[in-house]
């Protein structure tokens, strides 16, 4: 009998300290309603100077996760960890949670999708599951980006936009039954790589880093919006039209949609392609901005405390991310 995986739990963490639309107009060129009108966007959380990296914020998400399935960290076989933000250049944050958590010595991997890191997340997780490798499994989608955005005028289309956080589900291997993950669908296109990147440092740059390059702002992350909005909306519709057509299932027979949260807009403008009612749809960016590839999850880990997301719903995921990166997961909860 083939074996599903099984969501058995989901949790979020976000640090305290709330970043306003308010707060930042105080250290750049912009506003409120600049801010709230382009991203729909009015606050995100940023770590305080005693955080100590992305795997902090992985660690109390994890934990949390664990105590709600009822596991132990000792219980797991995987460790799997989305981001674009680890604490250091080398080595990944999934053996760092590994160290945290105090598991066994159980494989810890590292996946970079960007904004795409849950939805490849559980694709990943899911392979390990059917080919029978790991029965217990533990996804982390873990940000802190703040510290590397540029808070000045100069720096504001990218700065006004992301946020610190971090998001975990537990996965469980069962036979039968109709829960767990039904489909993924991923892809993506190179030609964009540098359309929404972070340069530096990087081995493409001779001397890896330089002080004129921090000066120069390139040490920052850069986008190039209008682009990057186009190929968002195209690819999560061509992705959930991807899923429906392979699952034989109208979008009406969705329970919720649950989307990336880059841009409110582009969330809208897909509900919109797709017919549905707002009610169908969850979004949360207007508090936590963009946390990449922790958005996902803690949008999940929402909509179940607000009774949105109930066990044997039928949801989609979608995101869209640097790389370009893009994909979805239908998935019974």
């Amino acid at each position: 009998m083939e074996l599903q995986s099984r969501i058995r739990s989901v949790s979020h963490y976000v640090p305290e300290r709330r970043v306003t639309n308010e707060d930042l107009s105080k250290l750049m060129e912009t506003s409120d309603s600049w801010i709230t009108e382009r991203t729909g966007i009015k606050e995100r959380r940023f770590v305080d100077t005693t955080c100590s990296g992305t795997s902090e914020l992985g660690e109390h998400a994890a934990r949390i996760a664990l105590e709600r399935a009822g596991w132990k960290a000792q219980d797991l076989d995987l460790i799997v960890v989305a981001t674009l933000s680890p604490d250091f250049y080398f080595p990944g944050v999934g053996v760092m949670l590994q160290q945290k958590l105090g598991c066994r010595t159980v494989p810890a991997l590292d996946i970079r999708a960007q904004c795409s890191g849950l939805v490849y997340g559980l694709s990943v997780v899911d392979g390990y599951v059917k080919s029978r490798q790991a029965k217990k499994i533990l996804l982390v989608c873990a940000e802190v980006q703040s510290p590397v955005l540029d808070l000045t005028t100069r720096g504001r289309d990218m700065a006004v936009l992301f946020g610190d956080g971090a998001g975990a589900l537990t996965i469980e291997a069962v036979e039968g039954g109709e829960q767990g993950v039904i489909d993924s669908v991923l892809g993506s296109d190179g030609s964009g790589a540098e359309v929404l990147c972070m340069k530096l440092p990087g081995t493409a740059t001779p001397g890896f880093i330089s002080a004129d390059d921090v000066q120069q702002s390139r040490v920052h992350p850069s986008m190039d919006g209008k682009l990057v909005f186009k190929n968002a909306v195209t690819r999560l519709l061509e992705t959930a039209g991807s899923l429906m057509q392979r699952n034989k299932i109208t979008a009406e027979e969705i329970d919720l949609i649950i989307p990336h949260q880059a841009n409110l807009r582009i969330n809208e403008m897909v509900r919109a392609q797709l017919g549905l009612p707002p009610e169908k749809v969850f979004n949360n960016i207007h508090k936590y901005g963009n946390t990449t590839a922790a958005t996902i999850p803690i949008c999940m880990s929402e909509a179940v405390a607000e009774g949105r997301l109930k066990e044997g719903a039928l949801v989609m995921t979608l995101a869209f991310g640097a790389g370009f990166t893009w994909g979805g997961n239908l998935i019974r909860w």
